[in-house]
């Protein structure tokens, strides 16, 4: 069954309601849940999974955040996606900065498959960033993003 396409008032609805303060806010629920769960979980197999997946989750609301005023939410969807690669390409166009581990990762995170390895079983050999890579990107992220949206008046609590 396939999404059935939203009438005007629905899409400005969606735009409305789609802030960069509530993508920021979601990016904080998944990144502080990813740290609770890697603290929580066992320390190898699959359980690596779902805290990869909330970091890496995390890792794109925080880019989308940044993006929120500058592109409509269809435009967030369409062409920016799940993209990693995109989205921080955007984002520092934008003027947000990123250091050469933070590059590294959302590179990863777009050439690689290791996202979607994170939400399905996939079989072959992978390498996979840490989670203290994956923490520390996000740590970056809420900083960088979150000054961001305050210096544009947003309510960000950091």
């Amino acid at each position: 069954m396939g999404r059935s396409k939203k009438n005007p008032d629905e899409v400005a609805e969606d735009e409305k309601r789609t802030t960069a303060v509530g993508l920021f806010n979601r990016a904080e629920a998944y990144w502080l849940s990813a740290t609770t769960l890697q603290k929580a979980a066992v320390k190898h197999g699959h359980a690596h999974s779902p805290v990869r997946y909330l970091y890496y989750f995390a890792i794109e609301l925080y880019l989308k955040a940044f993006l929120r005023d500058h592109h409509t939410l269809e435009d967030l969807e369409q062409k920016f996606g799940h993209k990693t690669t995109r989205l921080s390409g955007r984002a520092e166009q934008l003027g947000l900065s990123f250091d050469g581990h933070d590059r590294q990762l959302f590179s990863m995170m777009g050439d690689t498959d290791i996202v979607i390895r994170s939400r399905y079983i996939r079989v072959g050999a992978a390498t996979w960033p840490t989670f203290e890579s994956l923490n520390a990107t996000c740590e970056n992220l809420r900083e960088d993003v979150g000054a961001a949206l305050i210096k544009l008046g947003k309510p960000i609590r950091l």
